[in-house]
């Protein structure tokens, strides 16, 4: 009996210091991301553009600017289509302003960093990683969320650096277990592999700045419990469940998301929210979903 007793009252110190220990993680977290949430509202105000109407102008402007090198390198064949063809058949198109500033270089591979100098729209301006070195993700594996493996796509975001990261194999398939949450000046570039996030959450971007992510695939993300996530090389926390978002924009500036594709999320494909400005959604392919719409450009 007396075992028993000892026993029990092992049992109810170790619980009381477990949720000591989850208050005192979580009272933590909230003191954190409150600080986060002020330093960032600050940056958003002043990444805010106060006349909306200049920046379509603009993004219009280089537009029209593509379509008539089109209309002179029509003068003296039978139409633009002809035209369009033989660009075809070289194995380039310039497709819009933002493809025309990359695509059609023939080392941009090795060029990877002009891509940054592309983006149009509210989001111009937004540059990555490009001041950084490239992070090369060779492991699809998503493991350990508090000290994730090298290699990995959650140990390239949360590093403190910038980075423009890329992935090693010509095709990846990736299964997060929870959210990924990233820092600030990181490039997510896809190009070159066949990048696909599936089955698992999302991607969080949350109280940050400078932020591209290119060529990724979007598949199947569904809602992923809570726990403790490391989101950068210097903090943890503990971290409610997601919603099953693709990606999440939450008071952030200076996003720009090119050239990926979503489709069956449980809730959003690109959630944008909490006063996030200053953000530029291009040539992205969304479909199987309730909420998709017809929007290429904010």
């Amino acid at each position: 009996m007396e075992k028993q007793l000892a026993l029990f009252l092992l049992l109810c110190s170790l619980s009381y210091l477990v949720l000591a220990f989850a208050e005192n993680i979580t009272l933590e977290s909230k003191k954190y991301w409150d600080m986060r949430e002020e330093e960032a509202k600050k940056r958003t105000v002043e990444a805010y553009h106060p006349q909306p109407f200049n920046v379509t102008n603009h993004l219009n402007f280089r537009a029209r600017i593509l379509q008539s090198k089109w209309l002179e390198s029509d003068v003296g064949t039978n139409g633009t289509r002809r035209v369009l063809a033989k660009k075809y058949r070289k194995g380039c198109m310039f497709a819009n302003p933002i493809d025309a500033c990359w695509r059609c270089q023939p080392d941009w591979e090795k060029k990877r960093r002009r891509l940054a100098k592309c983006a149009l729209g509210f989001g111009k301006g937004t540059t990555g990683g490009k001041a950084g070195r490239k992070y090369l993700v060779t492991d699809p594996s998503d493991d350990d969320m508090l000290n994730p493996k090298p290699g990995t796509l959650r140990h390239a975001v949360i590093q403190n650096q910038p980075l423009w990261i890329v992935f090693g194999k010509p095709i990846m398939r990736i299964k997060l277990k929870q959210e990924v949450i990233m820092t600030s000046h990181k490039t997510i570039d896809g190009r070159g592999s066949h990048v696909i996030i599936e089955g698992g959450a999302g991607i969080t971007i949350q109280f940050v700045e400078n932020i591209i992510i290119h060529g990724i695939k979007f598949r199947n993300i569904v809602p992923r419990p809570g726990g403790l996530i490391r989101d950068s090389l210097t903090h943890f926390g503990l971290r409610t469940p997601s919603d099953g978002d693709a990606i999440s924009i939450f008071g952030s500036h200076h996003i720009w998301i090119d050239h990926c594709s979503f489709s069956r999320c449980y809730d959003g494909l690109i959630d944008v929210i909490k006063g996030s400005t200053a953000i530029t959604i291009s040539n992205c392919h969304m479909t199987d979903h309730d909420k998709v719409s017809l929007v290429t450009q904010w």
